[in-house]
């Protein structure tokens, strides 16, 4: 049965050990320079890259599951591994921003001045461009092996790059004698953590409620069976994503005067065309119905 290349699986790890070395640094960096600086909003930013590493690992952790092949006690794969350690991390990722929030929003209503040490603004600048760099590079593995998880580990890691530039802006404004703007600046980063919580938690109950792909991909699938000589209509298309594979059912319509195994050829022609031009598909069932 064809199935995605290994090299998907292991361009998806190398890409999720990027995200988790880099966020691991630069957490260390925050953190210290949010503590000796002064910083609530660069603490907050420091939690907001350590749920980065969770994100991280769970994504190495679900490519790990994933890629195990099918036996007789899973016959579809590991695939929702992905989408369960999502949703897990998603969750959370939620608790954390709650719990920065309210810190946060602690600092702010008892009017406690601060005044953030240079050190702090040096460690946001740094944090964005590393995290900027991230993005690019696990975004550009994303779309190739069309992996929901690693997506959103991507736009975890450019979440960062606007979190640490609310808490610079925060940090100068404090500096500036504005001291309110720090800890306000620390529940923005707060929301932008929440945010990616329950968008990611949305994709993961997608995919383990076995919600349809976009319409692109299933004009892709009308497209190439609607080319194959011997299809006269294409009754249904059902299909469902497991971690960065997908499985397709199809019904087609052929002439009634086709034999079985005249109507089962054009099957055979139809899953190869598909297996040919969209590699992260698993299996397909074809049925076949006369016109």
């Amino acid at each position: 049965m064809p199935n995605i290349s290994e090299w998907g699986y292991r361009a998806g790890e190398k890409k999720a050990w990027l995200g988790i070395s880099s966020n691991i640094l630069l957490f260390l960096l925050k953190f210290f320079a949010g503590i000796f600086g002064k910083s609530q909003a660069m603490i907050a930013d420091a939690f907001h890259t350590a749920s980065d590493v969770l994100t991280s690992v769970g994504v190495l952790v679900g490519f790990k599951i994933a890629k195990k092949p099918a036996d007789e006690h899973h016959p579809f794969g590991h695939g929702r591994a992905e989408s369960i350690s999502a949703k897990i991390v998603s969750i959370i990722l939620i608790l954390i921003g709650l719990g920065i929030a309210y810190d946060s929003a602690r600092i702010l209503l008892s009017k406690e001045v601060r005044n953030p040490g240079i050190i702090t603004v040096i460690a946001a600048l740094i944090s964005i461009l590393v995290k900027e760099f991230t993005y690019r590079q696990v975004i550009s593995t994303a779309k190739k092996i069309k992996s929901t998880s690693l997506m959103a580990d991507a736009w975890h890691h450019r979440s960062d790059v606007f979190s640490s530039f609310a808490a610079l802006i925060g940090i100068i404004g404090a500096k500036l004698g504005k001291s309110f703007m720090d800890p306000l600046a620390g529940i923005i980063v707060a929301g932008f953590i929440i945010k990616i919580g329950v968008e990611t938690f949305h994709v993961a109950y997608d995919e383990l409620m076995d919600a349809a792909p976009s319409d692109e991909f299933r004009k892709q699938i009308e497209t190439i069976t609607g080319s194959i000589q011997g299809v006269v209509s294409i009754k249904k298309i059902m299909s469902r994503k497991t971690g960065i594979e997908f499985f397709i059912e199809i019904t087609i319509g052929v002439e009634g005067s086709k034999t079985v195994k005249q109507g089962h050829l054009v099957t055979d022609v139809i899953r190869q065309e598909i297996f040919d031009k969209m590699p992260n598909v698993r299996d397909i069932i074809v049925h076949v119905e006369p016109a």
